[in-house]
């Protein structure tokens, strides 16, 4: 009967684990990562693949650049997370045949500028026709070893990169023409051009018991690592952007709700069985901005926050609703 069904009415969670799990290798033990760790000398290769689809993932007023960067800041947002520093980047792209050459030479520009910013070298890729602009990137990355969202453990901290959720007010304004707040511009440029720091990835190395991007929400990244690590996050605070509260306000919505639901964001989520202190200082050392401590892991199963159990929510592919 499923079988008749349509992926509409599935979405992208329940087709991987009801669909698509079943004909990967059955020894892959990281077959629910969003990356994959191969052997390589005595560390690991970390290798990811990403897809941006013009049709659905370009917002209206992103410029080609910034499709190409993007995509870049797609693909290794996963390799950092799992601690690999990004090292080479191979694009497949497919275009439509009335796409003029300008808009390839932006869209080429904005990859070979992120894999600079990245220290990644861009090494080409396949490139062809389709009906609609898809780039898909398959980025590797370099690292000792290889941090699941698996290993999270009962007293562990749980901490976030960075504030949530500049990209819901980006959403928001472009998708429901909402009321813009001061500094409009600058949120848009930050969603249109993300950017992650790929030293974060060396400090992962040191601390980190399980880690995650939250490309996909705040509120599915900490859900993945709970379920997968068999424990309960116990969340002491949601970590709510200054500017979001504002919005917010503004355009009567939850600031809550926006930090933890909202996808396309590119900060990482991880624990660790490190003190606080020592936490801070790894940061501070590499130059990087201070984490943000939200909760530690205790027994049980799920995601809490002031009593209140966080569904597994967010963004999800095939979806109507969301």
């Amino acid at each position: 009967m499923e079988d008749r069904m349509r992926l509409s009415e599935l979405g992208e969670r329940r087709i991987l684990e009801g669909i698509i799990f079943e004909y990967i290798s059955n020894d892959n033990i990281f077959v629910d990562e969003d990356a994959f760790p191969l052997p390589c000398g005595r560390g690991v290769m970390i290798v990811n693949v990403d897809t941006f689809v013009e049709s659905t993932d370009a917002p209206s007023g992103i410029d080609y650049y910034s499709i190409g960067w993007k995509t870049v800041t797609m693909t290794f947002s996963d390799v950092i997370a799992k601690s690999g520093l990004p090292t080479y980047l191979m694009c497949s792209i497919s275009a439509p045949s009335n796409m003029e050459i300008k808009h390839i030479r932006e869209l080429l520009d904005g990859i070979k500028r992120a894999c600079e910013y990245y220290g990644c070298k861009y090494i080409g890729g396949d490139f062809g026709g389709s009906e609609d602009l898809v780039i898909t990137g398959v980025g590797i990355g370099i690292s000792d070893r290889f941090i699941p969202r698996s290993g999270a453990k009962e007293g562990d901290s749980v901490w976030a990169t960075n504030e949530f959720s500049v990209a819901s007010i980006a959403l928001h304004y472009l998708l429901q023409s909402g009321t813009a707040t001061r500094g409009i511009e600058s949120v848009l440029r930050e969603y249109m051009r993300p950017k992650i720091n790929p030293k974060i990835a060396i400090v992962l190395r040191e601390l980190a018991t399980a880690a995650i991007d939250s490309s996909d929400g705040l509120a599915v990244s900490l859900n993945d690592i709970a379920n997968k690590s068999g424990v309960a996050i116990i969340l002491d605070r949601i970590p709510v952007a200054s500017e979001v509260y504002q919005y917010a306000k503004l355009n009567n919505l939850d600031p809550l709700s926006l930090a933890l639901y909202c996808g396309e964001e590119f900060e990482i989520i991880f624990t660790t069985d490190k003190p606080e202190e020592t936490v801070i200082e790894k940061f501070r050392a590499m130059g990087l901005k201070e984490p943000i401590k939200i909760g530690y892991v205790e027994k049980g199963s799920g995601v809490f926050y002031a009593g209140k159990k966080i569904p597994r929510k967010g963004w999800e592919h095939f979806k109507s609703e969301r």
